[in-house]
């Protein structure tokens, strides 16, 4: 071997490492050699195939479900944060509820796909409302679910 065939090989295993996704306890990486994928699973085994991942796999990732409790601290009730939140759950596919506290919080349960879960839980702690100002917001531990607890996002009175 030559040193090229040592650097591609580096670089390509490089590469490999950078892109391991973890999925159902097995671990893939994948990247591309002369126009075609290769994929490495956890026995480090290469194999030449035409994607970058098993779409069962891809399916199962997209299907999962979580549900996730959370409270949102700072001013946030006369300043229509829950109908903002309602709002933005329903876009991002979410079920579940929210509602104004004795507190002065606002808590609920949220339901859906991990991104957009995360992508909720972002938006609850830097942006809410307009006229909002959040101080902190808190989150359980996510829970895998089988199927959805809600028909949709609602507010609670």
């Amino acid at each position: 071997m030559n040193t090229d065939d040592l650097l591609f090989i580096f670089i390509s295993f490089a590469t490999i490492i950078a892109t391991f996704e973890q999925s159902d306890g097995l671990v893939y990486g994948s990247t591309e050699i002369d126009g075609r994928v290769v994929e490495e699973n956890c026995a480090n085994t290469l194999s030449l195939v035409s994607y970058s991942t098993d779409p069962t796999i891809q399916l199962k990732m997209a299907n999962k479900l979580l549900s996730c409790d959370f409270e949102v601290f700072g001013i946030v009730q006369g300043v229509f944060f829950r109908k903002y939140t309602q709002k933005q759950a329903s876009s991002l596919g979410l079920r579940g509820w929210c509602m104004n506290t004795r507190d002065d919080t606002v808590k609920g349960q949220l339901e859906g796909e991990e991104k957009a879960m995360n992508e909720m839980k972002y938006w609850l702690q830097t942006k809410g409302s307009p006229s909002s100002r959040i101080d902190n917001a808190v989150f359980s531990v996510p829970k895998e679910i089988t199927s959805y607890s809600f028909k949709d996002f609602s507010i609670r009175r």
